[in-house]
């Protein structure tokens, strides 16, 4: 403040100064100007000079102020649309997920008029779209992000959905390759990736992703390492088709390298490594996996790959795999089995005996039914063996861990379901008892079912003896039918 009075005093100062001054040296000045002169001094010139540059300072500052306060009133007439604008886009959103289709187009309509922002108001109005079953709109809206770089990745992920909503694998297929192109670095790419070309059966093409996306870091290591076996195992089966066992042996061999604990790929291997005379590696291989995870097809390979005729010898020839894993229930069975075949009976039951010890399986039933048909014949023990199967625990199979359903082999896809890579070596889910009414009700609808198919028997004229039915049972125990042939 005292710097600012200062430099007002200074001005004022020098003004006065100059004032004085020029009343002191008055001068003359003559303006001539269209036929008209002026006769004036140099302070009335000067004062004039001051006047206008002050009208002029206040006419610029009068327009300064109009202009600004025009700018003001646009600023907040946009900052007006702009929040009129998010606030349709929001209602638009919460209608999308309330599934208020009207809603939703309506707010989209309102939010495209108020916002510049086509990555936003296009994409609601998609969304809008495909709740209201409008698919072409749709399409349409994503197709407009398509064409805008800012918003490409978000119109080909919409299209995507689309195309695999229609069934078209194809197009989706295409799609998700775009989609990696563009965002490689988000997970839920590749993995959409690898899940279309395993549908598609592009079993190289969906190895490659795997390395990608193993080597970007959005898949982990030893995910990846499953993933990249499964898909060398249905390689090598292809490769085996073709009758190309040298790229059918080199792709199980991989899989099974990054896939160490994966059974299948050690069963394929070996049996691979069997089919090429190289017995000696084979039962290596078996030996190895069978330390790891015991698995009956690995005894039964074991047993391929050192032949004998003499049950004694291919019981010897499996001690070595019960010294692997001797306490594993899949050991005791195997080594039953063996025993059952070398007629030592004590054996097959001691084995048989331990391997119970976690619970009865229908497959530990019937080895039990079979020694005892062996070795004392069709006793009611043995009947008694054979029933208890029925009520046992199933025996352990190829098991989905997504649908339950079992399938005979290893396969990287379910026959049943299509998940990749969820079957596992396991005891299957047991099918629990119905209740009362609902079982009631099922046979109900099956008699009715079989009362419309078959046709009503037709009555015999009175005194004709009916004809005989070609579903007639077989005479049973104690009829005396069963047991005079001579009898009409």
């Amino acid at each position: 403040m005292i710097v600012r009075a200062l430099v007002i005093f200074a001005l004022l100062a020098v003004i006065s100064a100059l004032a004085a001054w020029l009343t002191d040296n008055p001068g003359q000045v003559s303006v001539v100007w269209q036929g008209y002169r002026i006769d004036t001094s140099v302070g009335i010139i000067l004062s004039a000079v001051a006047l206008l540059a002050i009208v002029f300072a206040l006419l610029y500052r009068l327009w300064r102020a109009i202009f600004s306060t025009v700018r003001v009133a646009k600023r907040v007439r946009g900052q007006r649309r702009m929040r009129d604008g998010y606030l349709a886009l929001s209602r638009g959103l919460v209608a999308v997920a309330a599934g208020d289709a009207d809603e939703a187009k309506r707010q989209a309509r309102r939010a495209d008029n108020l916002l510049e922002e086509p990555a936003l108001t296009h994409l609601l109005a998609a969304q809008a779209a495909q709740l209201d079953n409008d698919d072409n709109a749709a399409r349409r809206y994503y197709a407009d992000l398509i064409e805008r770089r800012e918003t490409e990745f978000l119109g080909v992920r919409g299209l995507l959905t689309l195309a695999e909503r229609d069934g078209d694998k194809d197009r989706a297929l295409e799609l998700a390759r775009r989609a990696e192109m563009l965002r490689p670095e988000i997970p839920w790419v590749s993995e959409k990736l690898f899940a279309l070309e395993v549908e598609a059966g592009n079993w190289a093409a969906a190895e490659g992703t795997v390395k990608q996306a193993v080597r970007r870091k959005v898949l982990d290591t030893e995910v990846g390492k499953r993933r990249r076996a499964a898909v060398l195992m249905e390689q090598s089966r292809l490769a085996e088709a073709d009758d190309d066992n040298e790229t059918a042996l080199l792709l199980a061999r991989k899989a099974l390298a990054d896939a160490p604990e994966m059974t299948a790929a050690a069963i394929r291997f070996a049996n691979l490594l069997k089919a090429g005379g190289e017995d000696r590696r084979a039962r290596k291989v078996i030996e190895e996996a069978y330390a790891g995870t015991p698995h009956p097809k690995l005894a039964r390979l074991y047993v391929e790959v050192t032949p004998s005729a003499d049950p004694i010898k291919r019981l010897k020839t499996l001690e070595k795999l019960e010294k692997l894993a001797p306490d594993h229930a899949t050991t005791h069975i195997v080594m039953a089995e063996a025993s059952l075949e070398a007629r030592l009976w004590g054996e097959a039951r001691r084995h048989l005996k331990a391997a119970s010890a976690d619970g009865l399986t229908a497959g530990i039933c019937r080895l039990m039914a079979a020694v005892e048909e062996a070795e004392h014949g069709a006793t009611d023990t043995a009947r008694a063996w054979y029933n208890r199967a029925g009520e046992a625990e199933p025996d352990a199979g190829w098991v989905c861990g997504h649908c339950g359903a079992v399938a005979d082999d290893w396969s990287a896809i379910c026959a049943n379901c299509g998940v990749f890579d969820r079957l596992a070596w396991a005891t299957p889910p047991r099918v629990s008892a119905l209740p009362a009414r609902e079982a009631q009700a099922i046979a109900e609808q099956a008699i009715a079912a079989i009362d419309r198919e078959v046709p009503k028997p037709v009555r015999p004229p009175a005194g004709e003896p009916p004809a005989a039915s070609a579903l007639a049972l077989p005479p049973q125990a104690g009829d005396p039918a069963a047991t005079d042939p001579d009898r009409d």
